[in-house]
């Protein structure tokens, strides 16, 4: 069912009237350029007042579970050490502090009402015909080009969109979500070398990487406005999901090697199409 703009949908409560669970997935992201004479005004209107009015919406209409999937972002775009939901939130950028307020005012209303919230904070999300950073990445493998990139040994979470939807499945269904916040990922961190020689694997390609310092890289990203972009690919940024695997039962079915080759295959077949 088509709603228009949540953030100015006077039908929400109706539309949402019988059902059980509301996912809520829908949101401003994979801003590659931004244009919005505003950013900050335009995350608060997408992210957060729609995410307000969804979940009072839903109050209303008797929903029992509302799942707001937001961002590992809310941490901050690098860590040190593995984060899990015991972390202290430290956003950077009007997006991930967009989806931190989301969280904070769904928080609220389920603590004032009966509506069971649960709060999904997953990384990177990959996947056949996936958009964002991730395609523009496959686009570069595919091309043939050789990448500088063969130096970035940092490791890093990300998650395939079928251990997503199983993990979203999970809390949806799980009597113990209510009121919870996970972080999700594959369970397997891999560098950017290892991730682009997998999306090769898929594509049918060689991986043409070379070597080129690091820090002349993030230099050389930060002068054309991509330094975001390619910390998003390599800055270290691992993710602990015992507390998924431990209340829920729940672990990623499908390996970070055999969704990447997914992802490269797919682009293929679009391609052909």
């Amino acid at each position: 069912m088509a709603t228009g703009d949540l953030a100015a949908c006077e039908r929400l409560a109706a539309l949402l009237a019988g059902h059980e669970v509301v996912v809520h997935l829908a949101g401003r992201a994979h801003v590659l350029k931004e244009t919005a004479p505003n950013p900050y005004s335009a995350f608060e209107q997408a992210n957060v007042i729609a995410t307000a009015r969804l979940a009072q919406a839903a109050v209303v209409a008797g929903v029992r579970r509302f799942v707001f999937v937001s961002s590992i972002g809310v941490f901050g775009d690098r860590a040190t050490g593995p984060l899990n939901e015991s972390n202290a939130p430290a956003p950077r950028g009007p997006y991930a502090e967009s989806k931190l307020r989301a969280e904070r005012v769904l928080t609220e209303i389920g603590g004032r009402t009966s509506l069971e919230t649960v709060i999904v904070r997953p990384p990177l999300v990959y996947g056949p015909h996936c958009s964002g950073n991730m395609a523009r990445l496959v686009r570069l493998v595919a091309s043939g080009i050789p990448l500088p990139l063969g130096g970035f040994t940092d490791k890093r979470s990300f998650i395939g969109v079928d251990n997503l939807c199983a993990l979203i499945e999970s809390v949806i269904r799980h009597p113990a979500a209510a009121g919870e916040t996970f972080v999700a990922a594959d369970g397997e961190d891999v560098s950017l070398p290892q991730l682009i020689h997998y999306l090769a694997d898929g594509l049918g390609v060689h991986a043409r990487l070379f070597r080129v310092p690091v820090l002349m890289l993030r230099l050389a990203a930060s002068l054309i406005g991509q330094r975001a972009t390619l910390a998003k690919l390599t800055a270290p940024l691992r993710v602990d999901i015992t507390k998924a695997r431990e209340l829920l039962g729940w672990s990623a079915e499908v390996s970070v090697a055999e969704g990447l080759r997914a992802t490269g295959r797919s682009f293929i077949a679009a391609e052909m199409c």
